[in-house]
Formats: C-alpha cells, sequence, structure tokens
C-alpha cells in the first residue's frame, strides 16, 4: 500500500497529523524520524480494525458513515486517534527514557485508559442510538447495578418463580 501524506486509507478513521498532535514536540519529516510515519500508520489501521470489528459486530453500518452520519463518524475518528496516539506515546516515552521530561506530552497511560473505556462503551451499546437512531435504550443492569426486571436480587438458586413451599 502506498500511504500519501494527508490521506485516509480504507483502514482508518484519522490521518498521522492528527495523531502527533498529542506529541507537539515530536517532529515529522525529519531524516530517521523515529517512530516513522508508516509505523504511526500500522498503529492507526490496527486502532481501525479492532474499531471496526466491534461496530459491525454491533451491526452498525460504515459504508458512507462520514457523509450520512458525521457525529457517528466522529466519534469513531476521535477513538481511532486516542488508540494510535497512545500507541506513538508508549513508543516515545521508551526512546526517551524513564527520566525525561514529558514537555507537554499527552500521557500514553492516560490515553490508554481512555481509548480501552471508550472500546467498552461501544462494545457494551452505549453509543448505539447515535449510530442507529431507532436502537432502544441499553440495559439498565449498569445503571441500577441490580438484575434488570428484577425489584430483587434472584435466590441462590436463581428462579424467580414461586415456590410451592413460600407463605405469601
Amino acid at each position: 500500500m502506498v500511504w500519501r501524506e494527508g490521506e485516509l486509507t480504507n483502514m482508518a478513521f484519522t490521518r498521522i497529523d492528527a495523531v502527533a498532535a498529542h506529541y507537539p514536540g515530536f517532529q515529522r519529516g525529519v531524516a530517521n524520524q523515529n517512530p516513522s510515519d508508516t509505523q504511526i500508520q500500522a498503529w492507526i489501521e490496527a486502532s481501525s480494525a479492532r474499531i471496526t470489528a466491534l461496530t459491525v459486530g454491533r451491526g452498525y453500518v460504515l459504508d458512507g458513515l462520514a457523509v450520512n452520519n458525521p457525529q457517528a463518524y466522529a466519534l469513531l475518528a476521535l477513538l481511532n486517534e486516542v488508540g494510535a496516539a497512545a500507541d506513538l506515546g508508549e513508543a516515545l516515552f521508551s526512546l526517551l527514557g524513564p527520566d525525561a521530561s514529558p514537555a507537554g506530552w499527552a500521557n500514553p497511560n492516560s490515553l490508554r485508559r481512555s481509548y480501552e473505556n471508550m472500546l467498552a462503551e461501544l462494545a457494551r451499546g452505549t453509543y448505539d442510538k447515535l449510530f442507529v437512531p431507532t436502537a432502544r435504550t441499553g440495559d439498565v443492569y449498569p445503571a441500577f447495578g441490580g438484575v434488570a426486571g428484577q425489584e430483587e436480587d434472584l435466590e441462590d438458586d436463581g428462579n424467580p418463580a414461586f415456590r410451592k413451599d413460600e407463605e405469601f
């Protein structure tokens, strides 16, 4: 695959310049740039593959998403950007060493947590309404911490049906 500056590939929701912007001291386009744009593009595509797998698994239609649903596309672009920026940050911090000053750069650990949290939200359907306006609301279990549809937790055997020995 030949990648040109400013182009999105089939496997990307974001661009290298958006990922690199999280690290203002990181210089691109210099001799022996490390990590290279090719490596950063590979991280973008790896992140995008996870995102695509989750969205397709939830039944979202991604064809024409940028035009038909710009808010949903922007969410996926942000998710893709944060995931690749976490990879870039981990590489940069490993090259600089533990005593190096972060120089105002984003913390790759924070980016990684945000990325993993957003992937988990995507997987559990938090964004369903954004992608499918007619989607039903999510399960109440996470919000209330109980068993959805029950006023009380299920008993030991898990059977909420009346039992013959119970007195009412």
